[in-house]
């Protein structure tokens, strides 16, 4: 099937842009520079991969949904007792670890220490949130309590990285004499087959390298 005035060979130049014809009686056809060709199964298949694959993802309100948050929390029995008197739930940092376009939040407990916060890691599963699972190095798998905040002696901090599609725990401390006694860290990896993040020995090791040549020095 060809438009009229097209050549023949304008209709064989295969590595052209192909757009989808929405004129009446082309539905189901590719045109191709003024010429339709009928989709296969299987180049259907691949559009609607291509499709959802560039579908711009509903954002995700999740200040909005600090009361449903605080309600999958409370109901978890890894986290009795948040939010201690005078400190309330909130949603510290937001971004996508996972590549599926949603982003994740990184949830304050209410709890900590004198200097540092309890955190954990939520994300969106059939529309509604859910804590996080983690894959220690153990092997086991359950929720993580991750630890950011700081104190002149140490420092806890935690990452979200959308490169990486990872969670990363930093943690450093100096010595009576001010100099650096100790830097480690690890790395969980989002799985997506298991929907887990895998503890990553590998990815936790370069990331700490980097991170702690950049830790201040003291004098």
């Amino acid at each position: 099937m060809r438009e009229a005035g097209t050549s023949g060979n304008s209709c064989s130049r295969q590595s052209e842009m192909l757009e989808f014809a929405t004129t009446p009686g082309a539905l189901g056809f590719f045109r191709h520079k003024g010429c339709y060709t009928r989709l296969t199964p299987s180049m259907l298949v691949l559009l609607l991969v291509a499709a959802l694959a560039h579908q711009t993802a509903k954002p995700v309100d999740w200040q909005a949904m600090i009361p449903i948050v605080r309600s999958v929390l409370k109901n978890d029995p890894e986290f009795r007792g948040i939010e201690q008197p005078y400190y309330s739930i909130g949603i510290r940092r937001t971004a996508d670890i996972t590549g599926d376009g949603v982003p994740e939040a990184l949830v304050y407990l209410g709890t900590g220490g004198a200097s540092t916060d309890e955190m954990t890691i939520m994300r969106i599963e059939n529309g509604e949130p859910v804590v996080a699972r983690f894959r220690g190095r153990d092997g086991k798998v359950s929720s993580m309590v991750f630890l950011e905040g700081a104190s002149v002696m140490h420092t806890d901090g935690v990452e979200m990285l959308p490169e990486q599609h990872a969670v990363y725990s930093l943690h450093y401390n100096y010595g009576s004499n001010g100099k650096l006694r100790e830097c480690t860290g690890e790395a969980y990896q989002w799985n997506p087959d298991t929907k887990v993040f895998d503890y990553n020995y590998r990815l936790g090791k370069k990331l700490t390298e980097d991170a702690c040549r950049k830790v201040p020095q003291h004098n």
